[in-house]
């Protein structure tokens, strides 16, 4: 447990903890919740009132006697950034203490070096930065990056399709910006960013992210699971055809070499040049250059009924399938939500894939699933940027000027002592 330098300091944050994560708790609530006494409760309410962290808002029920005041986390108190990047661009947001989104920018970066990427997320910062009170902001960010990246160092140890090995990202945004950073993997946070907009629930929740690569997110027991690897969650690369095509991981077969947007785009090629027949949209959007296709070339021409489309969806749908409903029986989680470019955009490739789910998974945990499309789209990944900001909230309020707490995991909720 990292020190927060006295018991008030301490008590105060566990708090501000009930707080973020209920909304509103009356002083009898938050005194059962932390095991502090009411007096000490009502004296660390007082502390925090004066501070401007926690406000009063209303009456709660009554439960025999006079209704309870209600005590509610000010989510106007302080500011998080974060970003995310998606077909080389940035995406980075300013974030309230309840997670709403006030502001961001969109950055494109000038190609795929690390130093590209560094100066594209500066460019956002600065600017969010200028329309911000600096005395609102805390002094971190969360970054989502492509690849497996190693969370405790804030290293990229490979990102494929960005030719990324072992770039220190963490070390070299700290350096450009003067803040803190926090980098995951962009795909993984958006299954914290799903989670923390529904209200901190439900606990068990996968979100899969198809787009250049498919990454899964996993939140057991409300907090996002990483591994003591960094590496929950690569669903991109699990074995779906033991002899499919070869992956740059140097296995054949791995779920995003086939339903990843350069799979389907491909597959769309191929079938396009051995048809004259069907794909009649397809095949207007490509003219004499099927090279010139795009992933959203293929999911519209699929909503029109084009049969090529249709029928590289429903092959993408019944891979992805086998993978999601593996999961399922593993993991039973209560919620599975497809992001990304290609699981965002198209509400038909959701309803195959949970057909496909459907078909594969047992019976029983497929009944107490939902399976959905984030609604956050592109901005999923820089929203649980923020959000990896916004789980320290409660201790950088109480120690500003100071810094980031670096704990045993960057998701770890302040604990209850006895």
């Amino acid at each position: 447990m990292a020190q927060l330098g006295s018991l008030k300091t301490y008590n105060a944050s566990r708090v501000l903890s009930v707080l973020a994560s209920r909304g509103r708790a009356s002083r009898p609530e938050l005194a059962e919740a932390t095991g502090l006494s009411r007096a000490t409760i009502g004296f660390l309410v007082d502390y925090l009132a004066d501070r401007g962290l926690v406000r009063e808002s209303g009456l709660g029920t009554s439960t025999g006697g006079r209704p309870p005041v209600l005590v509610e986390f000010n989510p106007e108190a302080a500011y998080a950034l974060g970003a995310g990047m998606y077909e080389l661009r940035w995406t980075v947001v300013l974030a309230d203490l309840h997670g709403r989104i006030l502001d961001r920018e969109t950055v494109e970066m000038d190609g795929t070096e690390p130093s590209d990427a560094i100066r594209a997320i500066s460019i956002g910062v600065d600017r969010l930065r200028a329309r911000t009170n600096p005395r609102h902001l805390l002094p971190g960010i969360g970054v989502g990056s492509p690849g497996l990246v190693e969370w405790e160092t804030g290293i990229v140890r490979s990102a494929v399709d960005m030719g990324w090995f072992d770039v220190p990202l963490g070390q070299m945004v700290e350096t450009a910006t003067g803040l803190r950073a926090f980098v995951v993997n962009r795909g993984k946070l958006g299954a914290l960013a799903e989670f923390w907009h529904a209200g901190r629930s439900p606990q068990e929740l996968i979100h899969v992210t198809i787009g250049t690569g498919v990454a899964a997110g996993i939140i057991h027991k409300g907090e996002l699971y990483t591994g003591p690897s960094s590496s929950a969650g690569e669903l991109g690369h699990t074995t779906i055809l033991p002899d499919g095509p070869l992956c740059a991981c140097g296995n054949r077969g791995c779920l995003q070499e086939l339903v990843s947007e350069s799979a389907l785009v491909a597959r769309a090629r191929e079938a396009l040049r051995d048809s004259s027949n069907t794909g009649r949209l397809l095949a207007e959007r490509a003219g004499s250059h099927p090279e010139q296709l795009s992933v959203q070339d293929v999911l519209d021409a699929a909503h029109g009924g084009d049969e090529i489309a249709l029928s590289v969806l429903r092959e993408a749908a019944a891979y992805l399938g086998i993978a999601i409903a593996n999961m399922i029986n593993l993991l039973n989680p209560q919620r599975v939500v497809l992001g990304g470019p290609i699981g965002s955009a198209s509400g038909m490739f959701c309803e195959l894939v949970r057909e496909q789910v459907r078909k594969r998974a047992m019976a029983y945990p497929f009944s107490k699933v939902l399976i959905d499309q984030t609604s956050l789209g592109f901005d999923a990944g820089a929203v649980g940027a923020s959000v990896l900001i916004l789980k320290q909230a409660p201790a950088l309020l109480l120690e500003r000027p100071g810094q980031i707490l670096s704990g045993a995991s960057i998701t770890d909720r302040i604990q209850d002592r006895p």
